[in-house]
């Protein structure tokens, strides 16, 4: 059984170490299991996360102090070691998942990692950083 849980990520360092986390060559079989959607690169995801949020907020007139507001969600997904699923099959669900849940249309980061004896999927997602 897959297993999902959100952590909400609330300040831009907490986005920083997050990515960081996530990306990890040691957990991604060397980065291979990493990929991003409209991002030109994830390894400079968090810039690129927060450049979309600064114009967002300024496209829409709304500026933030940023105390509890929400800039990211920490997805993990979590696949049991008995559905007998390949990371690479791992991968894929997890972007079609994040596909399908922003639409296309916000930034994110996914990458599987196997350093454990379950394959789980991890990612921040710029939820609230679409520009209407």
């Amino acid at each position: 059984m897959t297993v999902t849980k959100t952590i909400q990520i609330k300040s831009e360092s907490q986005l920083g170490r997050a990515l960081e986390y996530i990306i990890n060559a040691k957990k991604t079989m060397n980065e291979t299991l990493v990929s991003g959607h409209a991002l030109n690169n994830v390894h400079n995801a968090e810039f690129e996360m927060l450049r979309t949020r600064c114009f967002a907020q300024k496209l829409k007139g709304h500026y933030s102090n940023g105390k509890d507001e929400v800039f990211a969600h920490h997805i993990i997904q979590s696949f049991d070691p008995k559905d007998n699923i390949t990371p690479e099959q791992a991968h894929e669900i997890g972007e079609k998942m994040m596909l399908q849940f922003t639409e296309g249309k916000h930034e994110f980061v996914i990458a599987t990692h196997v350093d454990q004896d379950h394959i789980h999927n991890v990612r921040p997602d710029r939820v609230l950083s679409q520009v209407v």
